[in-house]
C-alpha cells in the first residue's frame, strides 16, 4: 500500500536523474490506484484522467469499467480479472497512472525502460503514442498471444543465462529457449508445455530453484514468428509521435529514435528475447542515478539493484510483498501460486 502522503520528490536529491522502469503485466498483484488517488488532489486527478483515457481504448462490450474495479470498488477487481486481458490492461493503466502521478509531484524521467509488455507503457509515457492507443495495442497483444502461443508457457529459474542453457541441454529440450534475462541470476524460459516442465524438473534436480509462471502461452520465442506480424498489422495505424525522452529497449539493445518504426519494434518482443540488465547498465552509464518503478510493486527496482550494485531506487506504489526472490514478477508474469491475482 502507498503511504497516506505521496511525496516522492522528498526522496530525491536536487541533482538526481530518474529512469522510469515499466514492468510487464500482472507483476505485483492488484494495483492500488485507489490508495494512490487518496493521497491528494493532484494524484487523484492523474489517476482518473489515465483511467478514462485507457477506457477509451477498450472495446465497447465485454470489458468492465476500469475506473470501477481499480478506483471506485477495488473489491470487484479479482472477479473482473477472470476476463482475459483485464489484468494486463489494469497493469498498463497502473504504469501510466504512476508515471503521471510522479510528474504531477515534480518527479520527471530523463530515461525510460520498458520490460516486455511494459514497452507499451514506456513508449506512451515517452510521448510516442496516446494513452488510448496504448490500450488498443495492449488489447490486441493479449488476443494474439493467447491465440498463437497457447500450448506453451514460461518458467523462471534462479540462475544465470549459461546455467539456464545448461539445464535446457541436460533436459534434452531444445524447444525451450531463454526468453528473458531479468537480472544476472534470474532467467525466464519459454517453450511448449511438456518440454518446459522437463526443463524445470531438470533444473530442480540440479539444485536450481525453478517455478512455472502463470502464463498460458509462449512469448519471446521464435515459434511465435507470424504472431509478431499479426500484431504489427493490428497496431500499425496507431499514430507514432516524436519521442520526448530516450526509451532504452531490452530487446533492441539500444535507445529508440524517431526514425524507428516503433510498432515493429514492439512486435519484435513477441519473438525476440528480453535482456534487461544490458538496458539498465546502459541507462546508468548515460547518467541515471535513481531507478523508479512506474507501476505496482518494486520488482524491476530489485532487478536494478542486482544488476547495478549500490544504485538507488524508488518504488512509489509498492504492493504487499508477494514474491520471495527478485525478478519473479519482473518477467511480466507471476508464479503459478499467485494465479489469484488474475495474471
Amino acid at each position: 500500500m502507498p503511504s497516506p502522503r505521496f511525496s516522492p520528490v522528498e526522496e530525491l536529491k536536487p541533482d538526481d536523474v530518474c529512469a522510469f522502469l515499466f514492468p510487464g503485466t500482472g507483476s505485483a498483484g492488484v494495483p492500488d490506484l485507489a490508495g494512490l488517488a487518496a493521497t491528494g488532489p493532484a494524484t487523484a486527478r492523474a489517476v482518473t484522467d489515465v483511467l478514462d483515457a485507457v477506457q477509451e481504448g477498450l472495446p465497447r462490450s465485454g470489458w468492465p469499467s476500469l475506473r470501477s474495479i481499480l478506483l471506485v470498488d477495488p473489491g470487484g477487481y479479482r472477479a473482473a480479472a477472470r476476463t482475459p486481458g483485464v489484468a494486463q490492461l489494469s497493469s498498463y493503466a497502473a504504469s501510466v497512472a504512476v508515471d503521471r502521478a510522479l510528474r504531477a509531484h515534480g518527479v520527471h524521467p530523463r530515461f525510460a525502460v520498458g520490460q516486455s509488455f511494459g514497452e507499451i507503457a514506456a513508449l506512451v509515457c515517452a510521448g510516442a503514442f496516446a494513452i488510448a492507443d496504448g490500450a488498443r495495442m495492449a488489447v490486441a497483444a493479449v488476443g494474439v498471444l493467447a491465440r498463437r502461443g497457447r500450448g506453451g508457457g514460461m518458467g523462471l529459474l534462479e540462475a544465470g543465462e549459461d546455467a539456464t542453457r545448461a539445464c535446457i541441454e541436460a533436459a534434452g529440450a531444445p524447444e525451450v529457449v531463454v526468453a528473458c534475462l531479468n537480472a544476472p541470476e534470474v532467467t525466464v524460459v519459454s517453450g511448449p508445455d511438456g518440454p518446459l516442465d522437463t526443463v524445470l524438473d531438470t533444473a530442480r534436480g540440479r539444485g536450481v530453484n525453478a517455478v512455472r509462471l502463470a502464463v498460458p502461452y509462449m512469448s519471446h520465442h521464435p515459434a511465435m514468428t507470424g504472431a509478431d506480424d499479426e500484431w504489427y498489422a493490428l497496431i500499425r495505424d496507431c499514430p507514432q509521435r516524436p519521442l520526448e525522452l530516450p526509451v532504452h529497449s531490452p530487446v533492441r539493445g539500444r535507445a529508440y529514435h524517431d526514425g524507428d518504426d516503433l510498432h515493429r519494434a514492439m512486435a519484435d518482443c513477441i519473438v525476440r528475447p528480453v535482456r534487461l540488465p544490458e538496458a539498465l547498465r546502459a541507462v546508468h552509464a548515460a547518467g541515471a542515478t535513481v531507478f523508479t518503478e512506474a507501476g505496482t510493486g518494486n520488482a524491476l527496482c530489485q532487478c536494478a539493484r542486482l544488476t547495478v550494485p549500490g544504485v538507488r531506487t524508488l518504488a512509489p506504489l509498492r504492493d504487499r510483498p508477494r514474491h520471495g526472490l527478485t525478478g519473479k514478477a519482473a518477467s511480466g508474469v507471476v508464479p503459478a501460486r499467485d494465479q489469484e491475482d488474475g495474471s
